[in-house]
């Protein structure tokens, strides 16, 4: 049970990395009505699982074997992912990004100095409110946060269902209990983190970089465990 659960707990956290942020954005819109905000990530989050488990049920009479082939999906978006994070476009926007704030060689004195630190904290401003969800200016309801938490939720159904449907019901019942835990212990530490904004960079910057490894693990561990290299292809 202790891999399933360490199975789970990466399941969830792989998925759920670029909704921490969009969870703090609502958090930090909310102020003191924080509430309303967990329920909705509740909400959005269960019927996410719901929705797993039932995508799973019906794919469970698939040939032994072939259910394992769903293991293909967290592999595909895992190297999706690792292509947005790692290539050439990617590549090319950081050097972009580095030429931009580079002070020119005729400058590099104080003044070029603040002239670049304003730069900086124009971008952060900018990529705060890019990350802010058109739902907080106007205020959030529960159903906002949930509707959002589903509409992001493309990622947990491609690792979700190769869980649910390549374990038995009750190893099922006990990645859900996991997946409400970790639900709670998201919006916990979200609300820790919306006091504290500078830890959000570096999540975010190794965050990314360990998602696609990640999703590729998930995928093979589901393929592995359905032996469908041996009954498939006969490998």
């Amino acid at each position: 049970m202790l891999s399933l659960a360490l199975l789970a707990i990466a399941g969830y956290t792989a998925t759920n990395i670029d909704n921490l942020f969009v969870l703090l954005a609502f958090l930090a819109e909310a102020g003191g009505e924080r509430r309303r905000v967990i329920a909705g990530q509740y909400a959005g989050s269960l019927t996410l699982i719901m929705g797993s488990m039932l995508l799973a049920a019906l794919l469970k009479h698939l040939p032994v074997g072939y259910v394992g082939l769903l293991g293909i999906l967290p592999v595909g978006v895992g190297l999706s992912k690792a292509w947005e994070r790692f290539g050439p476009a990617n590549a090319q926007q950081q050097e972009t990004t580095r030429a931009g704030r580079e002070p020119p060689a005729s400058r590099e004195s104080a003044s070029s100095e603040n002239c670049a630190s304003s730069a900086d904290a124009t971008h952060a401003a900018n990529q705060a409110r890019s990350a802010t969800p058109p739902f907080t200016r106007r205020g959030s309801s529960w159903w906002a946060v949930a509707c959002v938490a589903v509409a992001n939720g493309s990622d947990n159904l491609a690792v979700y269902v190769p869980l649910y449907a390549s374990h038995s019901h009750s190893e099922g019942a006990f990645i859900s209990l996991v997946f409400i835990v970790m639900i709670g212990l998201w919006c916990a530490g979200a609300v820790w983190l919306v006091e504290h904004p500078l830890l959000g960079a570096p999540i975010r910057r190794y965050g990314t970089a360990l998602l696609p490894l990640i999703l590729v693990g998930i995928g093979a561990s589901v393929i592995a465990h359905n032996d469908t290299l041996r009954i498939v292809f006969g490998l």
